[in-house]
């Protein structure tokens, strides 16, 4: 058994769906639909494996992001911390093989659809697609991609905020009802307005009629921003009584 499929059918036991690369590319003839034929199947990772010492590919897990720190565009977790005004916890890392060390650093998903927003230039933020995974070699350098093992951590409110659309809304805009930008909006509360802000979203969802999976999202955003479940349903709740009345 080859160091490569000895990885993938590693990763595969612990959950992760892995398909070949080809360098960096799923062009192995092994993979119709791209990352999406990836699989965490022995008898497939096996047959995938057995015509070549394939690199390894992982699409990013639901349950994860990744900050793709490029060192070549000008990427530097000092640059994100600074702009956040937090450091960052450390975290499940990949060291990429590139000469410049460029990393990949996984940490849990705060929310389903985190947006790069106001991440600094030289970061991608990656919650779909792939990631090129350990002992890959990288095509340019001949350089080995490199596991940094630990935990997977929680990234600080104050970034999870940086990740928020770019389009936002205000109080100023009576006109804004969409639940997802509501919810956006609740996830850019402070200490101190958290109960309020929350009241005024609800408020206009309530009025525009948004339907209660829309309404759990806003108490998601909540959850998200430190506040009880049952103390935001109360609040999310309590606004819209009254209307229509």
């Amino acid at each position: 058994m080859t160091p490569m499929l000895r990885a993938a059918l590693n990763l595969a036991e612990n959950g992760w769906a892995v398909l070949p690369l080809d360098g960096k590319t799923p062009t192995t003839g092994h993979t119709p639909n791209g990352h999406l034929s990836a699989s965490t199947d022995p008898r497939t990772i096996r047959r995938m494996w057995a015509d070549g010492d394939w690199n390894i590919g992982c699409p990013v897990p639901d349950s994860l992001l990744v900050l793709d720190v490029d060192p070549r565009n000008g990427g530097s977790l000092e640059a994100l911390e600074q702009r956040a005004g937090v450091e960052l916890p450390p975290t499940l890392e990949v060291i990429s093989g590139r000469r410049d060390g460029g990393r990949h650093l996984y940490y849990m998903r705060p929310f389903r659809q985190p947006y790069r927003g106001a991440i600094p230039a030289g970061i991608d933020l990656k919650t779909n697609g792939y990631m090129v995974m350990p002992p890959s070699v990288h095509p340019d350098t001949g350089k080995p991609y490199e596991w940094v093992y630990r935990e997977a951590g929680h990234l600080p409110r104050q970034v999870v905020a940086l990740m928020l659309p770019r389009t936002r809304i205000t109080r100023r805009n009576p006109r804004a009802t969409d639940p997802i930008a509501l919810a956006a909006f609740v996830r850019t509360l402070q200490p101190g307005e958290k109960h309020d802000g929350l009241h005024w979203a609800a408020r206009r969802a309530h009025e525009a009629g948004v339907d209660q999976r829309g309404l759990d999202r806003l108490i998601d955003a909540a959850e998200d921003i430190g506040m009880d479940p049952r103390e935001a349903r109360r609040v999310v709740e309590s606004a819209g009584k009254g209307l229509g009345a």
